[in-house]
């Protein structure tokens, strides 16, 4: 019986060669590099390695490919974001190493028709209403709706269910006061006022947003279900974007979820 293709193939020998290159770089950027408790990891079977806080997207997977190749003598792919796959350079290193791409809903927003408001910001907070929007035909269940940035941040709800073109119910609610203010007219310098206490401006018509289409993540999931089957190693940055605080962003438990399920 032939051998079945994999997903998403590793080279093991352009693998070493990439790391070691670009170990290089890294000798010289650090003075050193001392990883505790690698005696830990298994020499052998499936591993998931869950790494944050997540200060740099290319520099944080090349030190964990590093300690986890020269301490436990194993190769671990990553998870990476399919935008950063499309890019020329970036995504023929990434798949010669067996990255898994991932689509993110937010990297394919796309500005929407209309206007929406929070009809009953205290009522019924997942209850979203359009002015001149085509909800049937621009967005879908399992989406996203954005409302525009405030300081580098664009909230985003998911979509539960489409009733016309006008009405749109959420799965849950936007949080913040940001996204009320936003959904409601309120202006900004109420900053005090409790969510709760929000109610819609009278005579406001509501604010542009954006679309984020559903994202199938099943191939995604073939391919490291596939990888920790045949005993490699899957590593994964679950705050889903990289930072440079101390404390940990809010995890993006979806493939952490779905990871469980093995």
């Amino acid at each position: 019986m032939a051998k079945r293709k994999e997903l998403v193939p590793m080279i093991p020998w352009l693998y070493d060669l990439l790391l070691w290159t670009f170990s290089i770089l890294v000798d010289l950027f650090f003075r050193e590099v001392h990883p505790r408790g690698s005696w830990k990891v298994p020499r052998r079977g499936p591993v998931i390695f869950v790494a944050a806080p997540h200060a740099n997207q290319f520099v944080d997977p090349l030190i964990l490919m590093r300690v986890i190749r020269t301490e436990a003598h194993r190769r671990a792919a990553f998870l990476i974001a399919e935008k950063s796959m499309r890019r020329r350079f970036i995504g023929r290193m990434a798949r010669a190493v067996g990255a898994v791409p991932v689509g993110r809903a937010l990297d394919s927003t796309k500005a929407a028709t209309g206007k929406i408001y929070l009809p009953s910001p205290t009522e019924d907070p997942s209850l979203i209403r359009g002015v001149g929007t085509k909800f049937e035909s621009e967005a879908q269940p399992g989406g996203l709706l954005v409302l525009p940035t405030v300081n580098g941040t664009a909230a985003n709800a998911e979509i539960l269910e489409i009733h016309g073109n006008e009405e749109i119910k959420l799965k849950k609610v936007f949080k913040g006061d940001v996204a009320l203010r936003q959904l409601t007219g309120k202006p900004s310098e109420e900053d005090g006022t409790e969510n709760g206490d929000v109610d819609l401006v009278q005579g406001f018509q509501g604010i542009s947003y954006k679309v984020a289409p559903k994202v199938d993540q099943s191939l995604v999931y073939d391919a490291v279900f596939e990888r920790l089957q045949a005993g490699g190693c899957v590593g994964i940055f679950p705050e889903g974007g990289s930072h440079d605080r101390t404390e940990l962003l809010p995890l993006k438990g979806g493939s952490l979820n779905e990871m469980a399920k093995l």
